[in-house]
């Protein structure tokens, strides 16, 4: 800790406004404190949230944001924080950049796009001060990344910034401070943006672009990119660079980057995939199936009209030679259909500050875990008792979008038998957005519907099923093969309450009423396309974790119609216990089950996990930071 003290004017008890503004601007006294984070500094006693351990020269920040608390002033005049810091670069990475962002006492001071070590400058008003009470600084890194995953080594930490000393002081110190703490020859001395809101204008339309021969996004594609015979875009190196045209306004945004990596059964199952803009990463992923995923894009890493220079980093591709035995040097890694960028609306501006992904999950705005240990059995009495209503009046408050039918025979097994067009179908998360796209007008029209039974030596007396095929979305029936009634009959019967089902779903939509409730629980058949001898025909997918990327379409296609909240289930992780709720966003929670598996037998009680899912669900839609809408608490 440095102090440097200069002479300092005896205060007056009294002043006019006008004469405490001249007191603060003719002042030439002070103190510079400083926070040192070398291994012999004191950054340790002021370090609050959000740090690595301590290393020789610097201390790293890790995730998302980090915070200091500084000493309390014993007046309520300006400050300037100086920052110096540098930011985590990768090897394939031909220039890195980053974002900070800085707050005093909770509220923004400045914020910056950087490259290389800087030394960043923020004013703190006086107004922001308290006299008397320590300053709390928080710094937010969005563009934090983790180095494994961009194959720089085995460090695995979320690296965010790599900090050397934070210093505060009077501002009109600032000159005298060059020569206190000279910057190293390579570094840039930046002046933060001024916090500012962003500004949302009236809602623009998507931009699509497509990137096979003839589509108009062809010409975007710059390095590291091939095109197969049929037309359709490969990554051809580990890394790959595309530029789009940005906005035409500044705004909140979002891209949504559909995807296909390669998948090679038993050999390449998942491949790590960094998403970054200007140099900045603002996603990292590790998937084995198509996948369409829509992430924020920082305001301070574009210009409006500009260029959108997108980078992906591979590293987990594979050279074809290796199984087409040719030179080819084609070095494929996914397949890139298509890259959407979309206005988020100012009602949920929310959206575009939540990075989640499948290096670290964002905080949630609040939790509920209750009744996560009374027996499943007993619950309907114990929320009677705890919270005045019937368990099953809570239930019929959910709707189930699929992909399964697990949620509508939890509901079931509760005593709760509702309506719901999906709630006893097929629907793989791709196919529902098909549908949702089209308003499921398929499944209003009998010649787009067909009824079958399965195959199979006794599939005449199995269920039958409906199938929308333009979408890949199967319904039960319920009825069986084998009875007395004709199958036109049942077809005629199932359409017409499939089409009774959809005016329903699309009125509780326009309501607002619903918590439409999602998973991803069913695996799926694919051909084997480089078979190995005694291998069979097909694969079955294991389904992957819902991710928050991929529910952001959903959700805003849901609010297309009304004020709707998106409850989406995954597997426990991280110390979540079966039952539990997190409120990521105002309108998107995640629940977390232990199983997905539920057995349509009554007398199996295989169902808690979602009946305190949908509870604690409830709760949080009840509660002030939950959504968008004004409810009762």
């Amino acid at each position: 800790m440095t102090h440097v003290v200069e002479a300092v004017r005896p205060e007056r008890l009294t002043m006019s406004p006008t004469e405490a503004r001249e007191d603060v601007q003719n002042s030439r006294g002070g103190a510079i404190f400083v926070v040192d984070f070398h291994h012999d500094g004191n950054s340790a006693a002021h370090r609050t949230f959000g740090w690595s351990g301590q290393e020789q020269t610097h201390v790293w920040s890790v995730e998302g944001s980090c915070g200091l608390q500084l000493p309390s002033q014993t007046a309520s005049t300006p400050l300037t924080v100086e920052v110096d810091f540098t930011i985590p670069t990768s090897r394939l990475v031909t220039k890195s950049a980053a974002i900070i962002r800085v707050f005093a006492n909770g509220h923004p001071i400045g914020s910056a796009a950087v490259t290389g070590w800087t030394r960043l400058s923020c004013d703190i008003p006086g107004g922001l001060i308290v006299s008397g009470k320590p300053i709390e600084l928080r710094f937010e890194h969005p563009c934090f990344m983790r180095p494994e995953f961009l194959d720089d080594g085995r460090e695995d930490r979320l690296l965010g910034l790599c900090f050397y000393a934070v210093r505060i002081f009077p501002p009109w110190m600032k000159r005298a401070l060059e020569h206190f703490a000279p910057k190293p020859p390579e570094g840039k001395i930046v002046q933060a943006a001024a916090a500012a809101a962003v500004p949302i204008g009236k809602p623009c339309a998507p931009a699509i672009y497509h990137f096979g021969n003839g589509d108009a996004g062809r010409p975007m594609l710059r390095d590291g990119w091939q095109h197969d015979p049929q037309g359709d875009a490969w990554t051809s190196g580990r890394v790959s660079t595309l530029e789009l045209p940005a906005p035409p306004m500044k705004g909140l945004y979002l891209a949504r980057f559909t995807i296909s990596p390669l998948y090679i059964r038993s050999f390449l199952t998942s491949q790590r995939i960094t998403i970054l803009l200007a140099g900045a990463v603002i996603g990292q992923y590790c998937t084995g199936t198509a996948v369409s995923l829509a992430i924020p894009l920082p305001t301070e890493l574009f210009e409006a009209d500009g260029v959108l220079p997108f980078t992906f980093v591979v590293p987990d591709g594979l050279p074809m030679h290796r199984f087409d035995h040719t030179q080819s040097p084609n070095f494929l890694a996914f397949l890139l259909e298509a890259i959407e960028i979309t206005p988020v609306p100012s009602t949920h501006s929310a959206l575009a500050q939540v990075r989640d992904d499948d290096v670290a999950s964002a905080a949630p705005i609040s939790v509920s875990e209750r009744f996560l240990d009374e027996p499943v059995d007993e619950l309907p009495g114990t929320i009677k008792a705890t919270l005045g209503i019937e368990m099953t009046e809570i239930l019929r408050n959910f709707e189930s979008l699929g992909d399964n039918c697990a949620f509508g025979l939890a509901q079931r097994k509760a005593d709760c038998e509702v309506l719901g067009l999906l709630r006893f179908g097929n629907t793989p998360l791709r196919s529902l957005m098909i549908a949702l796209d089209d308003e499921f007008k398929a499944a209003t029209d009998k010649a787009e519907l067909t009824l079958s039974l399965p195959e199979g030596e006794h599939s005449q007396h199995g269920e039958y099923f409906l199938f929308a095929n333009r979408y890949g979305i199967r319904w039960h029936t319920n009825v069986f093969g084998g009875g007395d009634t004709d199958r036109q009959t049942i077809f005629g019967q199932q359409a017409m309450r499939l089409g009774y089902l959809h005016r329903k779903f699309y009125e509780a939509l326009r309501a607002g009423r619903k918590i439409m409730t999602i998973s991803r629980a069913e695996p799926r058949k694919h051909p084997v396309a480089l078979p190995f001898a005694g291998e069979p025909d097909l694969w079955e997918e294991k389904p992957e974790r819902l991710r928050f990327a991929e529910m952001v379409p959903l959700f805003l296609k849901l609010n297309e119609y009304g004020t709707n909240t998106l409850l989406y289930l995954t597997r426990c992780e991280r110390n979540k216990r079966s039952g539990a709720v997190d409120l990521i966003a105002p309108g998107v929670m995640r629940g977390y089950v232990d199983d997905f598996v539920i057995r349509p037998e009554v007398n199996l009680r295989d169902h808690g996990a979602w009946v305190r899912i949908a509870i604690n669900a409830w709760l949080l839609d009840q509660g002030p930071n939950a959504n968008f809408r004004n409810k009762p608490v």
